[in-house]
């Protein structure tokens, strides 16, 4: 005997949840289409777990006020069957009972109607639930980006006041052209230019050496700058020029990234080293003298 029952319960099975109430199948928590009649059937089944419902009933409850076509039981069993996963596996929830009816096979928790209070709840914990990753995460992003805009694009210290000191990151200078040792000649000049800049006072220079073992760490130079808390980095180029050979040189705002100066020399080709220790000499007075333009202090070269 098929029972007939108006307390709106909610079925569990496998990984559904029926709610006879609204009318509303759940896998896990997302919601399946079915339509009205359908989802029907599917609650006659699931009053009566483990007994054969036979198809006059079926239809009785289904179509109380209206008489259909066995076709019409079929094609809702059909479409209930795909929205629980098809033939295969719906077979593990219903089973035909050929020229008779069907039997929904599958073990049925029953619980109790959810209040009009309770969905509101579970809908504000469902939301925390789906937001909660976003929710934690945005702290620590802003925190992230509140310590990089520190380290990174507050205002300029290169400008010295009071007892500060210049700190200094001599960045390996890029040879240009193969027709120079390229590994030895930039290599050379970077050294002269940190002994001419070690002889300013109240600067303090980081040797190439120490920079390339900061690159070959894949760090980036403004990475390393703040790394190191250096306030400016000087960089530059070594290139040929038919017979000429121009050295470029840029002083650059460790925190910011913006130029602070730059400029170029040129040499006779056939003198390197000659233009090596003129190129460091006037480099490095470019350097003490920009420094200098706000706030004086004495060059030991004076």
């Amino acid at each position: 005997m098929v029972m007939d029952t108006s307390a709106k319960p909610v079925y569990r099975f496998g990984p559904f949840r029926y709610d006879c109430g609204q009318h509303i199948l759940f896998r896990q928590d997302e919601m399946v289409p079915l339509a009205p009649k359908v989802a029907d059937t599917l609650g006659v089944l699931l009053d009566n777990p483990g007994s054969l419902v036979d198809k006059a009933e079926l239809m009785r409850r289904v179509w109380p006020d209206t008489t259909v076509e066995e076709i019409g039981l079929a094609r809702n069993i059909s479409q209930l069957r795909k929205a629980l996963g098809g033939e295969n596996e719906s077979a593990a929830y219903i089973e035909t009972i050929p020229k008779r009816g069907y039997r929904f096979v599958a073990a049925v928790a029953t619980e109790a109607p959810e209040s009009q209070g309770q969905p509101q709840a579970r809908r504000k914990r469902s939301f925390f639930s789906r937001h909660r990753r976003f929710l934690l995460v945005v702290p620590a992003v802003a925190a992230l980006l509140a310590i990089l805009y520190w380290q990174f694009y507050r205002p300029s210290r290169y400008l010295l006041s009071g007892n500060d000191v210049a700190n200094i990151a001599v960045v390996p200078f890029e040879c240009l052209s193969p027709e120079l040792n390229c590994y030895t000649y930039p290599r050379g000049l970077n050294d002269l230019i940190v002994a001419r800049l070690s002889h300013i006072d109240r600067v303090q220079a980081l040797s190439p050496s120490t920079v390339t073992s900061y690159q070959r760490a894949h760090l980036s130079m403004a990475f390393m700058g703040r790394l190191l808390g250096m306030d400016v980095r000087l960089e530059g180029t070594v290139q040929l020029m038919g017979d000429r050979v121009r050295i470029t040189a840029r002083l650059v705002d460790a925190y910011s990234a913006k130029l602070v100066w730059s400029d170029s020399y040129e040499y006779p080709a056939d003198r390197l080293a000659d233009a090596q220790n003129q190129a460091a000499r006037e480099i490095a007075a470019q350097v003490g003298a920009h420094l200098a333009i706000h706030k004086q202090f004495p060059s030991r070269n004076q």
